[in-house]
C-alpha cells in the first residue's frame, strides 16, 4: 500500500504539472482554453469508465475470499463497454466536438474514442490487480500513466508543440496497461456470473460517472457554456478553468485521501450518523474558510509568478473558488456516509441532482463567466448534499 500512496501522490502531481507546461506551452486564447476542455472531458470519460474496475475489485477479492468462481470475463466485458463507448464518441462527437475543440474536432474525437476504448481495458487491469492484492504493479500503473504524459508533456513544450500534441499526451497514458501486462501476466476469476457482473459494473458506472461529471468534467462544461470565439471571453474561460483546478487541489485531494477511513466512522456510527458527519463536514468547511483568506491574499502572487498574464484572476475570485471547493468536499462526504449506509440509490441520485443544478446554472443563469461559475460550484454541491441528508433521514 505504501507504494500506491506514492504512486498516488506522484500522479496528482503530474496532473497539475502537465496542466502548468500547457498554460505555458500554448496560446491561452486557442489553445489552451480547449486544452483544458478537452482535458476535462476526457477524464470524466475516465471516471464513468472507472466503475468497472469497482466492481472487478470486489469480484476478484470477493472470489479470493470465498473461492467461488464465477463465469465472468472481465476482459470480454471491458472490451464491449469499450467499444460501446467509442462508438457514443464518434456520434456525439460528430454533432458536438467543434464546440469543444473547433481547431481540430475531428483529430480530437477520434484521439478521445481511442483513448476511451484503451482505457476500459486499463480499468479492468486495474479492478484484477487491486481485488488480487498487487498492490506494488497497481502502483506501477498509476505512476506509468502519469509518468507518461509528464515525460512527453515536457518533449512537446521543448519541441514547440501545440494543442494536438497535447490532446495526444492526454490520451496516451490509458496505454499504461499494455506494458504492464506483458511484463507479468496476471489470471484471476470473479464470484459472479457474465450477467450478474454487467448489471452491477453498469450501476457502478452511474454511481462513478455521476461525481466524475461534476468534478473532472466541470472545464468542459465551463467551455461549452460559453462557446464564443470573442477573445476576451476565451481568455476568461480559460482562465477560470486553470483556477478552479488550482483551488479545488488543496481541498479535495487529501480529502479523496480519507474516504476509507470515513467510511469505517460511518459504518461504527451508522445510529448516530448525522453526529458522525459534524465533525468531518466541519472540518472541510473550516478549511474552506482559511483556505478563502490565504487564496485572497497570496493567491493573486501566484498567479503572477507561476503563469501567464492571461491566466491571471482577481484575489476575490480565487478566494470563492477556494471556499466552494469546500462545499463540493462537503458532497463528497455526504456521499461517503450514503454508501456506507448502503444506499447506493441515494448516493447517485444526489450527485445527479448537484451535477443537473450546477450545469443548470452555469448554462441558464443570465450572469457572466465569473459569476455563473461560482454560483454554479456552490448551488451544485448544495443541491446534492441535501439529497444526501434526506436520503440519511429515511
Amino acid at each position: 500500500m505504501k507504494h500506491l500512496s506514492y504512486a498516488t501522490v506522484f500522479a496528482a502531481a503530474s496532473g497539475f504539472i502537465v496542466m502548468w507546461i500547457a498554460g505555458w506551452a500554448m496560446d491561452v486564447e486557442n489553445g489552451y482554453r480547449y486544452f483544458t476542455a478537452y482535458w476535462g472531458l476526457f477524464f470524466a470519460c475516465t471516471g464513468l469508465i472507472d466503475g468497472i474496475t469497482h466492481e472487478t475489485t470486489r469480484a476478484v477479492a470477493s472470489s479470493r475470499e470465498t473461492r467461488v468462481r464465477g463465469t465472468a470475463n472481465p476482459w470480454a466485458i471491458g472490451a464491449a463497454i469499450g467499444c460501446v463507448v467509442a462508438l457514443l464518441v464518434f456520434v456525439c462527437g460528430y454533432f458536438g466536438m467543434d464546440a469543444l475543440v473547433p481547431r481540430d474536432p475531428d483529430a480530437a474525437t477520434t484521439l478521445l474514442a481511442f483513448g476511451l476504448l484503451s482505457y476500459a481495458f486499463q480499468a479492468v487491469l486495474s479492478g484484477v490487480l487491486s481485488g488480487a492484492g498487487l498492490w506494488a504493479r497497481y502502483a506501477a500503473l498509476v505512476a506509468l500513466d502519469s509518468g507518461v504524459r509528464l515525460v512527453l508533456a515536457l518533449v512537446a513544450w521543448a519541441l514547440g508543440g501545440g494543442l494536438f500534441d497535447f490532446m495526444c499526451i492526454t490520451v496516451v497514458g490509458a496505454l499504461s496497461w499494455i506494458a504492464i501486462l506483458a511484463v507479468d501476466p496476471v489470471k484471476v476469476t470473479l464470484d459472479v456470473d457474465r450477467a450478474a457482473f454487467v448489471r452491477r459494473v453498469c450501476s457502478a458506472m452511474v454511481a462513478s460517472g455521476a461525481s466524475a461529471a461534476l468534478i473532472t468534467g466541470f472545464p468542459t462544461a465551463v467551455s461549452a457554456a460559453f462557446p464564443s470565439f470573442d477573445p476576451e471571453v476565451s481568455v476568461a474561460v480559460a482562465a477560470l478553468n486553470n483556477a478552479v483546478m488550482l483551488t479545488r487541489a488543496p481541498v479535495l485531494v487529501p480529502l479523496q485521501r480519507f474516504q476509507s477511513a470515513l467510511v469505517v466512522r460511518f459504518v461504527e456510527r451508522r445510529g448516530q450518523i448525522f453526529a458522525a458527519l459534524a465533525a468531518p463536514i466541519g472540518a472541510v468547511l473550516g478549511l474552506g474558510v482559511a483556505g478563502f483568506g490565504a487564496a485572497w491574499l497570496i493567491g493573486p502572487w501566484i498567479l503572477r509568478a507561476a503563469f501567464k498574464p492571461e491566466l491571471y484572476v482577481g484575489g476575490l475570485t480565487l478566494g470563492l473558488l477556494t471556499l466552494a471547493s469546500a462545499f463540493m468536499g462537503m458532497l463528497m462526504i455526504t456521499g461517503v456516509a450514503v454508501l456506507a449506509l448502503e444506499k447506493h440509490a441515494i448516493y447517485v441520485a444526489g450527485w445527479v441532482v448537484a451535477t443537473l443544478t450546477a450545469f443548470g446554472v452555469l448554462f441558464y443563469a443570465p450572469w457572466g463567466v465569473t459569476t455563473a461559475v461560482i454560483a454554479a460550484l456552490f448551488a451544485g454541491p448544495i443541491a446534492g448534499a441535501l439529497v444526501h441528508a434526506v436520503g440519511l433521514v429515511k
